[in-house]
């Protein structure tokens, strides 16, 4: 059997002395935000976490939405925005249309663009974390937490 080189190794081979977090070693951290306590949802509600990763950070594809039942046909996407001025990067790149209508949902999220499918994502701006709860008007009081991980620039 060969064995393939990987990204990392290549650098490391190629004189590389630290591997920065865009290359894959890092501090890992797991961003969280939960819903308040009394909540009214509305079709389109979004919900951010108040931490800004810095430019340079890495998803990582061991994202969590845990919920109560949000409602029927309800969908949570999780995306990144800017710090700079609140716009989106890409509002589902973590997670896309993520089924969050039954309770005690522990879905992992990572199916967006930015992780899914062996694609690496390393912001390239300050940004926030937000999700997004789509398809109808979610229950109230309904709580949610989603949980992102990501590895931090050194």
């Amino acid at each position: 059997m060969t064995e393939q080189v990987s990204k990392q190794a290549a650098l490391v081979a190629a004189g590389t002395k630290n591997l920065a977090p865009k290359m894959g070693v890092g501090k890992k951290v797991v961003i969280v935000f939960t819903s308040p306590d009394t909540v009214t949802w509305a079709n389109g509600d979004t919900i951010s976490s108040p931490y800004k990763l810095p430019k340079g950070s890495r998803i990582l594809s061991d994202s969590y939405i845990n919920c109560a039942d949000m409602g029927t046909s309800i969908t949570c996407d999780v995306g990144l925005r800017k710090a700079s001025d609140g716009t989106a990067i890409d509002a589902d790149g973590i997670a896309a249309a993520i089924d969050v209508a039954s309770a005690a949902v522990r879905a992992i999220a990572n199916n967006g663009a930015l992780v899914k499918d062996g694609v690496e994502y390393i912001t390239t701006e300050d940004s926030y974390i937000y999700a997004t709860l789509n398809g109808g008007t979610p229950s109230a009081n309904a709580q949610i937490k989603i949980e992102v991980s990501v590895m931090l620039p050194s």
